[in-house]
């Protein structure tokens, strides 16, 4: 039975689905409801589907979810401890089981099936040990690709120990060697609009991950608007100077996106393109997308002029 379904029974503890909506949040791709649902199958499948301290455990274990946070189960066990109503004992016990999943280290007999389950991924054939990263990567888009290698390769030999599953060490190895296709999205983003998003949202589709590179530029005002939040999950860089020196400092290969909303930008664009090749060589690869009809009106320029008149909002994130 699935954990949305299962939910409804803890109402009398002042749950309701609601709050499963975090699950839902945009920057989880591993930490999602199929998550639950896995570990519930399991729990099920143990005979322990009307334990209401491992159901409690598997809803709440994640409920607070930010990857550049290093106190997530903290945070989801003082959630757990707001929300809940019920018994304080069975309080008590979810806590610590939510705690304990910080480092796996079981403190109690529940708290050690519950880990195995949490852990089971691990467990599982390299195809979907091969899925498992794919996401986790996603999740973890906002940090330069060199350093997520090194670090993920470090929590993957920590959480090898103790578990038996010669697929572990093809995956340390694919992790290792991996090079994604990793693109960058230029601009000065002032601000960042409407129509850039949706460039943005056509490049994730094609690229493993999209840097967004927010550049000086010497032709056009200082930029005054901060980015918006829903980028808050996606690595963000700014530079000054040429753009083929800040792709060279990367240290590793990547693909240059243009969004385009008419001919115009692609005759202006092409020429671009000459200088990058004569200032890059010629591996510079350049990826030009068209935004949607919808949003090719759309200019910063424009949206600066509306905002004299409170008139841009309709156009910003």
């Amino acid at each position: 039975m699935k954990i949305s379904e299962q939910i409804v029974g803890l109402k009398r503890c002042g749950i309701d689905e609601t709050v499963l909506d975090r699950y839902h949040e945009p920057h989880r791709f591993y930490h999602t409801l199929e998550h639950l649902d896995d570990i519930w199958q399991q729990l099920e499948s143990q005979g322990y589907g009307d334990n209401d301290v491992l159901l409690l455990a598997t809803v709440f274990h994640d409920i607070i979810y930010d990857p550049r946070s290093a106190t997530n189960e903290e945070d989801s066990a003082q959630y757990f401890k707001e929300v809940f109503t019920g018994d304080s004992a069975l309080k008590s016990l979810v806590t610590d089981i939510i705690l304990d999943t910080k480092h796996h280290k079981p403190g109690s007999a529940l708290s050690a099936v519950f880990s195995a389950a949490d852990l089971n991924i691990l467990k599982q054939p390299f195809d979907k040990l091969l899925i498992y990263e794919q996401q986790i990567f996603k999740e973890f888009q906002f940090v330069d690709h060199k350093i997520y290698r090194e670090k993920r390769v470090e929590v993957l030999k920590s959480l090898q120990q103790g578990i038996n599953n010669p697929a572990l060490d093809y995956l340390i190895t694919y992790v290792e060697n991996f090079k994604p296709h990793i693109a960058v999205y230029p601009g000065s983003f002032n601000p960042f609009h409407k129509g850039h998003y949706n460039i943005l949202q056509k490049a994730e589709r094609i690229f493993d991950k999209v840097i967004i590179a927010r550049g000086v530029n010497p032709g056009k005002d200082k930029a005054t608007y901060e980015l918006p939040d829903v980028l808050k999950y996606r690595q963000i860089e700014t530079y000054e100077g040429l753009l083929t020196e800040f792709i060279e400092g990367l240290g590793y290969d990547v693909t240059i996106i243009r969004g385009l909303r008419n001919g115009s930008d692609l005759q202006y664009e092409l020429n671009q393109y000459r200088y990058l090749q004569e200032l890059g060589g010629k591996s510079i690869s350049v990826t030009a997308i068209f935004c949607d009809m919808e949003f090719e009106h759309i200019s910063s320029t424009g949206i600066r002029q509306l905002e004299k008149y409170g008139k841009a909002g309709e156009y910003l994130l």
